[in-house]
C-alpha cells in the first residue's frame, strides 16, 4: 500500500497517531510545554478536510467586523500545530498576535491545550466520514504526493492509517467534551451549508459578537465558495500543489462520496459508523436526505 510519510506523536493515553511529516512530537512537545491559553483565545478544530477554511473565513470575518485584511488566512488564524515552524519561533510570533487570538488546528481533544478557567472557546466543526474520505484522497494527491489507488486509500482511512488517527476517535471525544462544557461549539459541515447565514450567527452569538443582519450577509458573501477560491488570502494557491490535481477548494459538496465509493465501500463504512456512533446521540447527513443513525 502507498503510505503517505508521517511522524507518530504521542497520544497522551499510552499510545501514538500518526501526523502528517512536518509535524513533529518535538513540536508537540513545545505546544505542550510553552503554549498557554488565553482569555479570548478563539479556536476552530476539526478532523481534516471538514470545512476547515471556510469555518475560519466565518470566524475571522465576524472577529473583525467583516473586513477581510490584507493578510493571508493562514496568518491571520495560524495552525496551530505549526506554531513552532513561525519564523523567530512560536513564542516570538504569538507576541505578534492580536488580543483577541485565533487559531485553527486538527488536535484530538486529548492533545489539545487545556483551556484551563480561561473563556478561550473552541469551534468543533465535523463532517460526514464519506465525504471526509473523498476530500482526504484527493488532497493527499494534491499537497502530499500521495500515489495510491482509491481502494487503499479507503482502507487506509477507514483503519485509522491516516493523519491525526482514526476519524471516530477525533470526533467522538470532541462531541462528549462539549456536552460538558459550555465553551464548546458543536457543529456539523452539512447543517452550515444547509443554513449557511444561520450558522455564522450561531457563531457570531457563541464568540458573543453582535452581528447585525448586514454583517451577517457580508460574511456569508465573503466565506462563501466563489469567493474564497477568487480570493488571493483564502484561496491556498499559495500552497504547492501538483498542477493536475483538484485544489485546496475542490467541491465543498454533501454527498460527492456517491461519485467514488463502490457499493461494498458504503457498506463497510456504515457497519463502521454504526458501531461507533452507536448510542453516541450524533447523527450525520450523507447527502440524498441520508440521515445515519
Amino acid at each position: 500500500m502507498a503510505h503517505l510519510q508521517s511522524n507518530l506523536v504521542r497520544d497522551g493515553n499510552g499510545g501514538q497517531i500518526k501526523f502528517p511529516i512536518f509535524i513533529s512530537q518535538e513540536d508537540m512537545d513545545l505546544i505542550g510545554k510553552e503554549f498557554i491559553v488565553k482569555d479570548g483565545d478563539v479556536f476552530v478544530v476539526t478532523y481534516p478536510r471538514s470545512g476547515t477554511t471556510w469555518t475560519e473565513q466565518m470566524v475571522h470575518l465576524l472577529v473583525n467586523k467583516g473586513e477581510q485584511g490584507a493578510q493571508r488566512l493562514t496568518d491571520a488564524v495560524p495552525w496551530l500545530e505549526t506554531l513552532p515552524h513561525r519564523p523567530g519561533g512560536m513564542i516570538e510570533f504569538l507576541k505578534t498576535m492580536p488580543q483577541r487570538r485565533l487559531f485553527t488546528s486538527h488536535l484530538p481533544h486529548v492533545l489539545m491545550p487545556p483551556l484551563g478557567d480561561t473563556t478561550a472557546k473552541v469551534i468543533y466543526v465535523a463532517r460526514n466520514p464519506k465525504d471526509v474520505a473523498t476530500s482526504t484522497y484527493f488532497h493527499n494527491q494534491s499537497k502530499l504526493g500521495y500515489e495510491g489507488t482509491w481502494e487503499e486509500h479507503f482502507q487506509e482511512f477507514l483503519h485509522g492509517d491516516v493523519g491525526f488517527g482514526p476519524y471516530f476517535d477525533h470526533i467522538l471525544p470532541w462531541w462528549q467534551a462539549s456536552q460538558k462544557d459550555e465553551r464548546i461549539l458543536f457543529m456539523k459541515y452539512e447543517d452550515m451549508k444547509h443554513d449557511h447565514a444561520g450558522s455564522v450567527a450561531r457563531i457570531a452569538s457563541f464568540l458573543d459578537l453582535q452581528a447585525n443582519p448586514g454583517l451577517i450577509d457580508r460574511v456569508v458573501a465573503l466565506s462563501s465558495f466563489k469567493s474564497m477560491t477568487s480570493n488571493e488570502t483564502t484561496n491556498f494557491d499559495w500552497i504547492p500543489q501538483k498542477a493536475d490535481k483538484p485544489k485546496h477548494f475542490r467541491k465543498g459538496d454533501i454527498g460527492d462520496w456517491r461519485n467514488h465509493f463502490t457499493a461494498e465501500q458504503s457498506q463497510q463504512m456504515d457497519n463502521v459508523f454504526m458501531k461507533k456512533i452507536k448510542d453516541s446521540g450524533l447523527q450525520f447527513d450523507f447527502g440524498d436526505g441520508v440521515i445515519l443513525p
